[in-house]
C-alpha cells in the first residue's frame, strides 16, 4: 500500500516534533545544571574537558 501525501506530511511533522523535544530536553538539562552551579559535574561528563574552578581564587 502506498501512503498518501497527507500521511507522509503527518509523519514528517511527528518526527520533527520528537527531534525538537529531544533538543529542548538537552538544552533544559544543560541550562539547569549551569544555573544550579553544578558546572563541575557537567564539565566532567564531557570527555577530554578540563575543569577550571575560579570561584575560590583570591
Amino acid at each position: 500500500m502506498t501512503q498518501s501525501n497527507r500521511s507522509k506530511a503527518d509523519e514528517a511533522w511527528t518526527v520533527s516534533v520528537i527531534a525538537l523535544l529531544i533538543v529542548l530536553a538537552g538544552l533544559l538539562y544543560v541550562f539547569g545544571a549551569a544555573m544550579s552551579g553544578d558546572t563541575t559535574q557537567l564539565t566532567e561528563s564531557v570527555r577530554g574537558a578540563e575543569v577550571f574552578d575560579t570561584r575560590n581564587v583570591p
